[in-house]
């Protein structure tokens, strides 16, 4: 059976490299593809026009697929325009977004990872300040604040005594960072996963002279390397994006001591220097993935047809 040409439209800010990698794969795999920021749509309930648009263009009527990137600041509207797509029979990336409905956060992952036996640090979000002092004196410094919600290693501090923890908690609204154990190592590694399959290179990342984070971002060296089938990072990598539903994920590992442990599952990960590092085409993957769940999704629409997995 022959299905159209996909229609995505990829809802959220970015960096200046995503969007143009991603346009140069719709082109080379027949896809058509446009970028919005929330804040550029309109909802509406006005007569005849009632839906989210863009200059007078029904957005849902106009587009196969909703791939949602970002949420902040403007959170619950973009959860209403994943809905409005779902509710019409679309595809909407991620999963997690029509599966679940739930917003996310960096303590949401870390908890249902946890519930699923995937090693990850000890980490507290607490309300209170005298008790975020008492849990990392306990804890022992140096240990972690991180932002809730962040990307690129923003949000993210290193604190090596209660003077300063007090400091940076004073910056934010209570609740708005999370306690978490430093992991003391070397290096981390970078695992992407499209479609629930970690691709068959990763990258190993060092953090850059007087900082402990390995965000490209902040100065981090990163060297390529060929990933084996069986390797454990591979079966962790995996099993942490299938368990958060998330289609498209940067799976930051670290060892503690000889045990893996997951950091972090980014879902909008930037792949600038992933790409440049191991000469992987990770936008021509996406691509290739978001043009098979629509065409797989498009067969389950017809009758008669028997309805398979997403993944």
């Amino acid at each position: 059976m022959e299905t159209s040409t996909p229609r995505v439209l990829w809802l959220g800010w970015e960096d200046a490299h995503t969007p143009i990698r991603m346009q140069q794969a719709a082109r080379e795999q027949g896809v058509v593809l446009a970028t919005l920021e929330v804040s550029d749509v309109s909802f509406i309930t006005d007569g005849n026009q009632v839906g989210v648009f863009h200059q007078g263009q029904d957005l849902v009527k106009a587009y196969d697929i909703l791939v949602a990137r970002t949420f902040y600041p403007h959170i619950s509207e973009a959860l209403t325009v994943a809905r409005l797509f779902h509710e019409a029979g679309k595809v909407v990336i991620d999963q997690s977004l029509t599966d679940e409905g739930y917003v996310i956060s960096k303590m949401h992952d870390h908890l249902f990872l946890a519930r699923h036996g995937i090693p990850v640090p000890r980490t507290w979000q607490v309300f209170d300040p005298d008790h975020v002092e008492a849990l990392a004196q306990s804890l022992g410094y140096p240990c972690v604040l991180k932002g809730t919600h962040g990307s690129h290693g923003t949000h993210v501090y290193l604190v090596e005594n209660a003077h300063q923890l007090r400091k940076r908690l004073q910056d934010y609204p209570a609740g708005e960072l999370m306690l978490q154990e430093y992991l003391p190592a070397q290096e981390d590694y970078r695992l992407l996963v499209i479609g629930y399959h970690a691709l068959p290179v990763f990258i190993s990342r060092r953090p850059g002279a007087g900082d402990f984070r390995t965000n490209v971002a902040h100065s981090g060296e990163t060297t390529a390397h060929t990933i084996d089938t069986d390797h454990e990072l591979v079966s962790l990598a995996e099993q942490s994006a299938r368990v958060l539903r998330r289609e498209f994920a940067g799976v930051d590992i670290r060892y503690n001591g000889n045990k893996p442990v997951v950091l972090e599952v980014n879902r909008r990960p930037v792949f600038e220097n992933f790409e440049h590092v191991t000469q992987y085409d990770v936008a021509g993957r996406f691509m290739a993935y978001v043009k098979d769940r629509f065409e797989r999704h498009s067969l389950r629409q017809q009758p008669g047809e028997h309805r398979h997995d997403e993944d």
